[in-house]
């Protein structure tokens, strides 16, 4: 997990989803089973137009 100076947490280069929530998760105790699961509907959303992002970027690049 990349941490920015103000706090600001994104997935490490190639980090899976799920491994990247986890952590987060993991490194912020004590957090109520409804603090995890909305972090999880917040992030998932999020990062997966990251990842269709990148890999739009990704088939520009390619042509």
């Amino acid at each position: 997990m990349n941490v920015t100076p103000d706090g600001w947490c994104s997935p490490s280069e190639g980090q899976d989803v799920e491994a990247f929530i986890a952590e987060f998760v993991a490194s912020r105790p004590p957090l109520t089973g409804a603090e995890i699961a909305e972090l999880r509907a917040i992030f998932r959303p999020a990062l997966a137009k990251v990842a269709q992002r990148a890999a739009s970027e990704a088939d520009t690049d390619a042509a």
